[in-house]
């Protein structure tokens, strides 16, 4: 009895109002299947975005640890190249730091990428004890010839000393005096010691010239052999930074201008040994000749006036 009082009501509504209800229903849900979508499509824009912002971050970080890293090694090839040259040691302030901003790349980088820095790094270290071995002789002979030139610096002093008293007595006719005889005898035992410490001094010089030349050689080839891995590290930080980059063409590029300065290198080392074995060959003899010639010509000058 229930169920058909329920069924005589159904059967009572106009059919508009279930077209209407029916409509509401589908537009409803409609709604609520677009606003559904578009909140997940702002969801994933937002998760993008975030994305986004993160790798941004992570690029920046690595720009800046890759750029330090490339000055550090640019700056490691540098002193390596004058390390013959760094008798003041002016130019260890190129590698001053240089392990921090080397390290760094292990926290950002790829494992191809550390690799490049820690074989480059090796090399550097290897090459700075070699380097610093090869270095003592130079250093032992020029302390060598400074030493020497200090002693004919004082010599030359107590030779002029003598000069000047035989000039004196020679002035006033005493020198046919004992002390005249004493003062002679300085002269010549001050100038022999001076041509003894000069032909040291021209001998060391001669033995400098060869060592600093080998040392000059072997200074620039460990530049440039560690050069040769920069060019490497350079191309795994290209890699990381995603710049676009022919590797091979790149390689062969540096390859091809590292045997250019190779042959530089040779060929200016072989010109300035043999520059520096042309002045160490100059006899010092000759210099005091001239000069004690200089002096006696003045004495005599003096006398005829």
């Amino acid at each position: 009895m229930l169920l058909e009082s329920a069924y005589r009501l159904l059967q009572s509504v106009p059919a508009i109002f279930y077209a209407i209800t029916t409509g509401s229903t589908i537009t409803l849900a409609g709604l609520y299947m677009q606003n559904r979508s578009e909140s997940e499509r702002n969801t994933e824009r937002l998760r993008h975005d975030a994305l986004m912002r993160d790798r941004e971050r992570e690029m920046t970080l690595r720009r800046e640890v890759y750029l330090a890293c490339a000055e550090a090694l640019a700056h490691a090839q540098e002193y390596l190249a004058a390390f013959a040259r760094d008798a003041d040691g002016q130019y260890e302030a190129l590698v001053k730091g240089i392990g921090a901003d080397l390290n760094k790349v292990h926290i950002v980088g790829s494992l191809a990428t550390v690799q490049a820095i820690v074989s480059a790094n090796e090399f550097f270290v290897r090459s700075v004890a070699d380097l610093s071995l090869a270095r003592l002789p130079v250093k032992k002979l020029r302390e060598e010839i400074k030493a020497e030139e200090q002693f004919v610096e004082r010599a030359s002093v107590r030779r002029d000393e003598a000069l000047a008293c035989m000039r004196d007595m020679d002035r006033a006719g005493t020198a046919n005096s004992a002390f005249w005889a004493v003062q002679n005898q300085v002269l010549v035992e001050t100038q022999a010691a001076i041509e003894a410490a000069a032909e040291r001094v021209r001998v060391c010089k001669a033995d400098l010239a060869v060592q600093e030349s080998a040392l000059l050689r072997q200074s620039a080839k460990a530049g440039m052999a560690f050069g040769a891995l920069v060019v490497k590290a350079n191309v795994a930080i290209r890699h990381e930074l995603e710049l676009p980059l022919d590797a091979d063409a790149y390689l062969d590029l540096m390859a091809r201008s590292q045997e250019v300065l190779a042959r530089h290198v040779d060929q200016f080392h072989a010109r300035a040994l043999v520059k520096r074995e042309e002045a160490a060959k100059r006899s010092p003899r000759q210099g005091f000749v001239r000069w004690l010639a200089g002096v006696r010509h003045d004495e005599t000058k003096a006398a005829k006036v």
